[in-house]
């Protein structure tokens, strides 16, 4: 279901509109955040972040990580590869998670490099909201997103159960070929807390069923099945158990076959403008059509999504 990690360091490649498709290496370091960091909070292996850009506040948590003696000043993290990431970073925007500064959490010890490395992370975690202009040097708000982003941020889960149950599918869909690799034990280590659950309890609930669902809100089931499908879909191939789980997933919750095609196109789209994005320049025609055929899209359609990001 995930494809291999790639380990990270203080360096993200971005993409600058102008000119179009050229690829820019943008160092990241603690140091030259500075200008947009007005608040870091440590709560235990959380540290809490406030970014403003352009007068734009953003607020974003991440787990501190331990590094080790020996990676030296690289950032080597249990991330996932930069595609995982960048849908990790679109899917903070559809779940509002609730940030608690409680004052009891006992307080771990993390080195100042690890300190520094957690409040690079929770500023790359905003960077599909924010864009860099090689020009000046400078960071500014993102003016497109994909309807993907637009959908999610504009029904984000808020519902306690809906959180719970979207956990459970997604472990669930993990689950589709009967086991749960490390790659995918990583990936839920960034993405759950313990509002949303953590994978130990996870990882042995039964499987979901309608009667389960019953009580997921109707935005919430839009919204679900689309983070759902996305997750099914980021290493770039929809397996059969995979399919298999999407359609009972859209059966328990009542989707039309309309509006669950409609759903799984957004996750569909958003896989390949990732793609594109990593790929920084457009897919020849026949590896255009061999990624549209391993996710199930067709491949008309692939080309219109192809051209309107070129466009964008």
């Amino acid at each position: 279901m995930l494809t291999a990690l790639l380990l990270c360091d203080y360096c993200v490649r971005r993409v600058v509109k102008e000119p179009k498709y050229t690829t820019t290496m943008i160092e990241l370091t603690y140091k030259s955040i500075q200008p947009y960091l007005i608040k870091e909070v440590q709560e235990g292996e959380i540290m809490y972040c406030k970014f403003l850009v352009e007068e734009q506040e953003f607020e974003t948590e991440v787990s501190i990580e331990k590094i080790g003696d020996s990676q030296g000043l690289s950032l080597i993290v249990k991330n996932p590869n930069r595609m995982r990431s960048m849908l990790l970073r679109a899917l903070n925007k559809g779940i509002e998670k609730k940030q608690i500064l409680s004052g009891k959490v006992a307080q771990v010890y993390f080195s100042k490099k690890e300190l520094e490395a957690a409040v690079v992370l929770a500023f790359e975690s905003i960077l599909d909201k924010i864009v860099y202009v090689e020009t000046t040097n400078k960071w500014r708000l993102a003016t497109h997103f994909s309807a993907f982003e637009v959908f999610i941020s504009q029904n984000p889960l808020q519902e306690h159960y809906d959180k719970k149950i979207m956990s459970r599918m997604l472990v669930e869909m993990a689950r589709a070929d009967g086991r749960i690799g490390e790659e995918e034990r990583l990936f839920f280590s960034h993405f759950l807390n313990n509002e949303m659950g953590r994978l130990r309890d996870l990882i042995i609930a039964p499987y979901l069923t309608k009667e389960d669902c019953r009580k997921v809100s109707k935005n919430g089931r839009l919204t679900i099945f689309v983070i759902i499908a996305a997750v099914a879909l980021t290493d770039n191939e929809l397996e059969v158990e995979e399919e298999n789980k999407l359609n009972r997933f859209a059966e328990i919750f009542e989707l039309n076959a309309q509006k669950q095609q409609e759903l799984f196109q957004i996750a569909q789209d958003y896989t390949l403008e990732i793609m594109l994005k990593v790929a920084t320049k457009p897919l020849n025609l026949e590896a255009l059509y061999a990624f549209a055929d391993k996710i199930a899209m067709d491949r008309a359609h692939a080309e219109k999504v192809q051209a309107k990001f070129k466009a964008s």
